[in-house]
This record gives structure tokens, sequence and C-alpha cells, in this order.
């Protein structure tokens, strides 16, 4: 067996970090994901020229190039292989008002997926609450689980991104993963993480992020003043609006930086058919994984091209990755 060959069966025997490649249609494709392994993950949809999903297809319809030169595909999974999905819950003081209809989208959502899916949910507020963790199809308990969450203190945002990626998607043995992160992304109590900090780890994940902001801002507003608007503050004593707008860039570089998507939920409608066009997204994924033939971790951005060969059929994914070695 030549060292090359041992080497790849040591890295796919060992829990690799890998990066996931994958982009919407409706977001720039060139974001930046390094990794700290040879094995690169590119989870990637592929539709016909009205845009719906092109099922059924095989390891030997795609071809995978790395900055032009043709890469040997590793491993192959079907649009039909399962997810495990984490879906985490905002119930801070802030969302008080909006609690029981963060409830039943969360249910929604967990309605559509696959009876094969794995579903971790937390909830998190000045800490972070594992409550369910098991197959989808176990409906009755997750439903009991989530209705019977109720609101907290604080919104350690930026520590329980960390954590789940950290504690949880890192040790799963699946390259299928995605975190649905239902927030209105305002951070004032996280102690271990920061802004930058929590986006690193994220960007350096394998999991697909859904970030999906609802608005408690008017809600805090209308509170403070009884329903006049007036100008409040963060714990920190921030005007919230600022807080807002950074909470924004935040999550929108989350998803941007994973291959994931961003929403804004401004209603409650809006918010069903979000949760809708996430469940459809995430069964219509193929995963693609190859080993580069330039193993040198330089650190340097490397373009990813997929090619199908199905006629009039479109790949989407992300473009570029980056390697850098994970020993400085």
């Amino acid at each position: 067996m030549s060292t090359k060959t041992v080497k790849r069966l040591a890295a796919a025997l060992a829990s690799l970090l890998v990066v996931c490649a994958h982009s919407s249609a409706q977001q720039s494709s060139d974001e930046v994901l390094r990794v700290d392994t040879s094995l690169v993950v590119v989870p990637v949809r592929v539709v016909d020229s009205h845009g719906r999903f092109v099922s059924d297809l095989k390891k030997s319809n795609f071809r995978v190039f790395e900055d032009q030169a043709e890469q040997e595909i590793a491993h192959f999974e079907t649009d039909n292989a399962p997810f495990t999905v984490a879906l985490i819950l905002d119930v801070s003081e802030s969302t008080s008002y909006k609690l029981k209809q963060i409830q039943e989208a969360a249910i929604t959502f967990l309605n559509q997926l696959r009876p094969g899916d794995k579903a971790i949910v937390f909830t998190f507020d000045a800490n972070l609450v594992k409550i369910y963790e098991g197959q989808t199809k176990d409906l009755e308990n997750l439903r009991t689980s989530i209705r019977l969450t109720h609101s907290g203190q604080g919104t350690s945002l930026y520590d329980t991104v960390d954590q789940i990626v950290d504690n949880y998607l890192n040790k799963v043995n699946q390259r299928k993963k995605a975190i649905i992160l239902f927030t209105d992304g305002v951070d004032t109590s996280s102690r271990t993480s920061t802004y930058e900090k929590s986006l690193r780890g994220a960007q350096e994940s394998n999991a697909l992020i859904y970030s999906i902001q609802y608005d408690t801002l008017t809600d805090d507003r209308q509170n403070a003043s009884f329903g006049a608007n007036v100008n409040i503050v963060t714990p920190s004593g921030e005007p919230l609006s600022v807080a807002y707008k950074r909470a924004t860039m935040y999550l929108k570089f989350l998803a941007a930086n994973s291959g994931g998507r961003f929403y804004l939920a401004d209603n409650i409608d809006n918010l069903a058919r979000t949760f809708a066009q996430i469940a459809a997204e995430l069964s219509e994924q193929y995963s693609l994984s190859y080993y580069p033939r330039n193993e040198i971790a330089d650190g340097k951005k490397r373009h990813i091209k997929i090619q199908i060969d199905v006629p009039g059929a479109k790949v989407v994914t992300r473009k570029t990755y980056t390697l850098r070695s994970s020993h400085p």
C-alpha cells in the first residue's frame, strides 16, 4: 500500500473537519471557507432550466475540478442520504412576545423533515439547553419538548454557536449536517466567545447554516413605551438599533460563510414559507468529497468547479475554499 493511500485512509477514519462548499443561487457563491484537513466535502444542488431539482443522479454524472485540475471523487452521497439537523431556538427575554409563534414554526419545520433525518433541538437564553435528540419520526416527543420551552434572561448567541459546533456537530459521523438558527441575533451575555471567534468556528465547521432573523426590535420599543417608538439600549448601554444592525450582519456572515442562506422572517406567513424552503433544500442535496491533488496547505484561495452530464442542468454550489494547516 502506498504512502499516499495510507494517508488517505487515515484521514478518512479520523474525525476530520471538512469544508461544506455549497451555496444558494440567491446569494454570493464566492465566500471562502478554511479547512484543517485535505478532505473537501462539496454539497451541491442540481436544477433544470426551470429551477426544478434534478433527482436520482449518480457519482458518474459528476466531474469535480479544483483550479482547473480534475479531482477524483472519493465519496458520493445521494439526495436521499439523511441529514443531521441542529435546530436552535432563541428563547431569551426579547422573544417572549413571539414565543408561541416560534414554537409552532419550529414544529412546522420539523414536520417537513424526512423520517430518516436526525434532529437535535436546542434552546438558549444566557445558557444553552438541549431539549431533544433523535429521529424526526418521533414527532410527538418533539412537539411536547418544544411546547414546554419558556423564555429566560440574557442572550448568549456567540457562546451557543461555538458550543453546538464544537460539542455536537463536529462529533457527528456524517457528512450531511445543517444548523437552523432562529434568533433576533442580538447577543447580550456571551462569556467565552465573541462575534469574531464564533464566526471563525462556524466558518470552519462542516455544517450548512441557515440563519433566520425575526424582528423583536418593534416589540421591545412598544413594550418600553406602551406603544410609542422610543430609543432604548441593551444591557451594555448600546442603542438597540445599532445592536440589530450588527446582528443582521452576523447572521448573514454565518449563512454565507457556511454555504447556507439568510432569511428575514418579518411575519408568521413569511416564516412558514421560509421553513418550507429550507426543508426542501435539505432534501435536495448531493454530497461529493475529494482529496485535492495539491496537498500543500498554503492558505491560498482554491476554485471549485463541478460539471454535470445532464443536458441543460445547472449545478448550484460554492466556488471557493481555502486549505490551511492546523499546525502553525
